[in-house]
């Protein structure tokens, strides 16, 4: 894991990176602190680049695919970041030197093998919850486990976790996924049927349906056209001045690998400081100690505060409901369901609403005034202390301190470009 944040405000962008990676091996797991995640996109202009979570692309690490892009993109200016971010990809699309095409159909089937491995994964933790929920022996519910399993990963490639529609990728052209389906349909079988023979192993008799199967050939198709990197990704983080930005801007990517000559991407999101804008704290990765302090509350914290707080207040309106004499149990029922799904969720929604306000006011806003008014050495002082601040609760928590090590920071402003701070120990 890694921590990294980026900072803006109208005069200069900070971004910031611990240097820990960490490796899983056959032995265990090794983290190692003297990685490299932040550097300049190009030569001569005042654009950085940061990449968290995995640090190769298809064997080669993506340090190396910034360099070449570096030499190929000399002399080349650009009006805005987003336009650098739309040149660096075009150099990695159709870049079959970095990328044969032998190695992208290997790339392909990596995927789906990953994805089917994740069904089989699922497939496991659905069995063992089973066995041990006490409803009996999940020899007899193998079948049923798995299509319903099945079924649960096929529904996630159309929806979000929050139940919202799942988009398309933009980057792929219309039918890729089908096509690619049809091209490695034998070798798409032959990895269901090696699905089909784990489980087999363990279950003897046990056959993958056709239902189930059909399910598993439309998720190989799903791999190159929705918006989903089940696979594994790599974060990539543009920011700093094009030449015609008078104020930072910043866009960020989910990148996976290069399928049918095009990096498989999305935008995770991106942000433009203007005249009028307050600035920007935009953490990556390993962020949960950053949202805390800039909201004065952490996320999960809070979410369990809503939960525990709606879980009374619906037991409150029901031991008063049944203690009101003279109603029916059907008229109980039909007022608790009435008043829980009307009233209560919009009291509930008012009393957080009004919580998320005074955390505004009392936390943030304080916070992003100062970010506002920061010289570009307190900006990056001030990133590099946030990445610090993950460490340390990593540290005093307990958990493997998978955020450390030295603190690069990249400093990028119109006046001096992007300047490079390495070791940052002096930045607690």
């Amino acid at each position: 894991m890694t921590s990294e944040v980026l900072l803006m405000n109208r005069g200069a962008v900070a971004m910031a990176a611990d240097s820990a990676v960490t490796i899983m091996g056959e032995h265990g797991t090794t983290i190692y602190q003297s990685v490299d995640k932040v550097f300049p996109l190009v030569d001569d202009a005042p654009i950085g680049v940061m990449i968290y979570n995995h640090a190769e692309i298809m064997g080669t690490p993506w340090e190396s695919v910034l360099s070449l892009y570096r030499k190929d993109a000399t002399g080349r200016k650009f009006d805005t970041v987003e336009a650098y971010a739309a040149d660096f990809f075009k150099f990695v699309d159709n870049n079959k030197d970095l990328f044969p095409e032998e190695q992208q159909q290997l790339e392909y089937l990596r995927m789906v093998a990953y994805l089917f491995g994740a069904v089989a994964r699922e497939w496991d933790n659905e069995m063992r919850y089973y066995e041990t929920s006490g409803q009996g022996s999940a020899r007899a519910k193998v079948g049923e486990i798995f299509a319903q399993v099945v079924k649960e990963v096929h529904a996630l490639y159309q929806t979000q976790f929050d139940g919202t529609k799942r988009s398309d990728l933009v980057c792929f052209p219309n039918g890729l996924g089908e096509r690619l389906k049809r091209k490695y349909k034998g070798e798409i079988e032959q990895i269901i049927d090696s699905l089909e023979h784990y489980i087999a192993e363990l279950f003897p008799g046990f056959k993958v349906t056709e239902e189930s199967r059909a399910l598993l050939r439309d998720m190989a198709s799903f791999v190159v056209t929705k918006d989903a990197y089940f696979e594994g990704y790599t974060g990539i983080v543009f920011a700093g001045f094009g030449r015609k930005e008078q104020f930072p801007s910043m866009t960020a990517y989910f990148a996976s690998g290069v399928l049918e000559n095009t990096l498989k991407r999305s935008l995770d999101r991106s942000r433009r400081i203007t005249a009028e804008s307050g600035p920007a704290i935009m953490p990556f990765a390993q962020d949960r100690m950053i949202h805390t302090l800039v909201r004065g509350i952490d996320p999960d914290l809070r979410y369990h505060y809503f939960t525990e707080t709606l879980r009374l207040s619906r037991f409150l309106v029901q031991d008063i409901v049944k203690a009101v004499p003279g109603i029916s149990d059907a008229e109980r029922q039909k007022f608790i369901q009435r008043y829980s799904e009307d009233n209560l969720s919009h009291a509930l929604g008012a009393f957080f609403e009004r919580l998320d306000h005074y955390s505004r006011r009392v936390h943030t806003e304080p916070i992003l005034r100062a970010v506002d008014n920061l010289p570009k050495m307190e900006l990056a002082e001030t990133a590099a202390s946030l990445v610090k601040l993950n460490s340390f609760q990593l540290k005093v928590s307990g958990q493997p301190e998978t955020v450390g090590g030295p603190v690069d920071v990249a400093i990028i402003s119109l006046a001096d470009g992007l300047v490079m701070i390495r070791d940052s120990h002096t930045y607690a």
